[in-house]
């Protein structure tokens, strides 16, 4: 079991940081072209590696939580990575198949994107409930944060049941998708990654910037970017 734990840390660890680096190639390459579309589809599988590994090391520590009864406040972030990487794998899938429903987006109206949508709403309510009933110091971070998993699932409800005009949604939900990825991956490693590696003790409310940082920046460069293009195509 310990050597599976290692297998999963160090995967999960490695591709993350790997994705950190290779997330800013087909961000600032030609888009559409061959880096572009060559690096994005590594990006793609590293990222659900990443996060696929994430969630089997969290499932091999539920045990661990219940036999040594260990307080909320210490499997909270826990907690949360899993819910961060479930919205994660959700942001990052649908990112790629809209590109395969440039036609139509009503194609992708299938019982498995509709339980993807209502997954990622479930986590949400999961970590608001947690947060209220539990009572974990991390409480109002995790509220903060829980409306991600509902966003995600407006988004993608509204994209798949033909709710836009634009024929250029597609590009607008893929963009938003691979920025929204890259604020998850870029927010776990300041709450997870930077504060381990190099042993930083923050507290007070200065503890709560590596968690909005990520997304204080990229939100609204997600806005930003997808007005360029509305402007690009006369949309707007």
């Amino acid at each position: 079991m310990d050597l599976l734990h290692d297998i999963l840390r160090y995967t999960h660890i490695g591709g993350g940081f790997l994705g950190l680096f290779l997330f800013w190639i087909p961000i600032f390459s030609k888009k559409g072209g061959k880096i572009h579309r060559q690096l994005g589809k590594y990006w793609t599988w590293l990222a659900r590696v990443v996060v696929l590994s994430a969630l089997a090391g969290l499932f091999l520590y539920i045990p661990q939580i219940i036999e040594k009864n260990i307080s909320p406040n210490n499997y909270a972030f826990l907690l949360f990575l899993g819910y961060l990487s479930i919205v994660t794998y959700i942001i990052v899938s649908y990112g790629v198949a809209v590109l395969k429903s440039k036609k139509d987006p009503t194609s992708m109206n299938t019982p498995y994107w509709n339980i993807m949508a209502c997954l990622s709403a479930t986590v949400s309510v999961f970590i608001i409930f947690f947060a209220l009933i539990v009572k974990p110091d991390s409480k109002v971070i995790l509220l903060a944060l829980s409306p991600i998993g509902f966003s995600v699932w407006y988004g993608i409800i509204k994209y798949i049941k033909g709710k836009y005009s634009s024929n250029k949604q597609w590009l607008y939900e893929h963009l938003g998708s691979m920025l929204g990825a890259g604020i998850a991956f870029h927010t776990a490693f300041a709450v997870f990654g930077v504060t381990r590696l190099f042993d930083i003790g923050i507290s007070g409310w200065i503890a709560v910037i590596p968690w909005i940082l990520p997304a204080a920046i990229g939100i609204p460069a997600q806005i930003i970017w997808t007005k360029h293009y509305q402007r690009k195509f006369k949309e707007i």
